[in-house]
């Protein structure tokens, strides 16, 4: 079986997709169409065309003159509902890349139809389909490490103003009236925020449920409307504590992902290279590192198995909900402005971002000490002298 498939969106993350297509086999299947508006402003434009690859301006234009087996979302946040809907209504599998969007009653509604029309929405997660973060929860499951106790992770990625002005919708509250709240815990350090809910979940397609959010969202760079800095206590339905540090506005390119997961019979502990768990007494359990995580796109590789095999993925609309459901409780927190004292510095590239003198250290402090920094306008300027 060849399953057919339609890309919708080959432009930003879309490239990804499109590059895995043009120079492998993926799993014996066959991209069919590109559905983007703009696809002529894609670097890929002209080797698309020079394949014969079918364009079309949406789904709805593809799905009325063919068909496809899996749908690919890596559109913007906007258009992931009605796109979704229609993929699911002209009987197609969806593989949608996070956020899927922010909208309660629109994620049961996708939820619904998917079980109507016995087809599945995965969401791209990318942790919940690498091979070492599958094996690390069959052994939490299994019991191997005991009860969980405390989550945290730390994760902070500088960013200018070459990725707050790649789209219309970058650091914003809003995009053609649909919700985007573009952050970081939604966006690009995603990730490690919703693999602790992951981890967490009592089964190998659920999450933990989100009782409650705590800490500070934080505004640094002034030309946004949401924060792009955050400290938070995520804390699940069952009293399991998960802290989250994460920031764009930083001096360095890039810090972790670090990340501590208590139990009680030991500690996996994140590093540049992997996951470690270790014993009480420090002695290495398991080390992750070791294993082969699959392909660089495995959540692709990983679901075209999934339609072939007439099976779900581990990660779909029920297992992403509650990272969704965390992004909603943290933006009810209120955003600390502190752009009025943002640093504006030059990068490698010569693009501007801003910063505040002692916000990473002051995030990595947090992290080592599992705390949250509340007054965080008092604390960062008290570091600064």
């Amino acid at each position: 079986m060849s399953v057919r498939v339609l890309l919708c969106g080959m432009g930003g993350y879309g490239e990804n997709y499109l590059k895995e297509y043009l120079t492998r086999d993926v799993e014996g299947s066959s991209l069919v169409a590109v559905a983007d508006p703009f696809a002529e402003k894609s670097p890929l434009y002209a080797q698309v065309v020079e394949r014969k690859i079918p364009l079309y301006p949406g789904p709805e234009a593809f799905f009325a003159k063919d068909r496809a087996d899996l749908t690919i979302v890596s559109s913007p946040i906007h258009t992931h509902y009605p796109y979704i809907m229609t993929a699911l209504r002209h009987g197609s599998n969806v593989l949608t890349e996070k956020p899927v969007c922010f909208n309660m009653d629109q994620i049961r509604e996708m939820m619904e139809e998917s079980e109507r029309q016995g087809k599945f929405v995965a969401v791209g997660y990318q942790l919940c389909y690498s091979h070492d973060v599958l094996a690390m929860k069959k052994d939490i499951l299994s019991g191997v490490y005991g009860a969980p106790k405390r989550m945290k992770t730390l994760r902070l990625m500088r960013r200018d103003d070459i990725y707050y002005r790649r789209n219309a919708w970058a650091g914003k509250f809003y995009a053609h009236g649909e919700k985007v709240l573009d952050s970081p815990l939604c966006n690009a350090c995603a990730h490690q925020a919703q693999n602790e809910l992951f981890l967490l979940g009592k089964k190998m397609d659920e999450t933990a449920t989100v009782g409650k959010v705590e800490g500070v969202i934080v505004k640094v760079r002034p030309d946004i409307e949401n924060y792009d800095t955050a400290a938070l206590r995520i804390t699940t339905t069952e009293g399991i504590p998960c802290y989250y540090y994460t920031s764009h506005a930083v001096d360095e390119q890039k810090v972790g992902p670090v990340g501590e997961f208590e139990f009680e019979k030991g500690t996996i502990v994140e590093a540049e290279h992997g996951f470690v768990a270790r014993a009480l007494d420090g002695s290495v359990v398991k080390d992750y590192t070791t294993m082969d995580k699959g392909e660089r796109m495995e959540k692709l590789y990983e679901v075209i198995r999934c339609v072939k095999e007439g099976r779900e993925p581990v990660c779909t609309l029920k297992t992403g909900m509650e990272h969704t459901r965390a992004v909603l409780m943290a933006q009810e927190l209120g955003i600390t402005d502190l752009s009025a004292r943002a640093v504006e510095k030059q990068d490698e590239k010569g693009s501007s971002y801003y910063t505040l003198p002692g916000l990473s250290a002051l995030l990595e402090k947090s992290y080592g000490s599992w705390t949250l920094p509340m007054d965080f306008e008092k604390l960062i300027f008290s570091e600064k002298r």
